[in-house]
């Protein structure tokens, strides 16, 4: 999802997540794929929109949980403890 605004407005407010799809999948050579998209809520337009976060392949496990935990920490905010 891209939002285009002029230099001098502000940023518009991202649109609310309404949830996440990950998909996880063996490939050739004990490789995975890991492909994510997010799905916001345009709360003026009344529709959901897919946005894309990840299509990678990976040669471990632990580099596909990175791939998700990447992804999905730069869409939760960060909550203050």
């Amino acid at each position: 999802m891209s939002l285009d605004t002029a230099a001098s407005t502000k940023a518009l407010a991202p649109l609310p997540l309404q949830y996440i799809r990950i998909e996880l999948m063996p490939i050739l050579g004990g490789k995975f794929a890991v492909a994510m998209e997010a799905t916001r809520l345009d709360e003026e337009e009344l529709e959901f929109v897919g946005e894309d976060l990840a299509h990678v392949h990976v040669d471990t496990i632990e580099q596909l949980l990175a791939v998700i935990r990447q992804n999905v920490a730069l869409l939760v905010p960060q909550v203050a403890l």
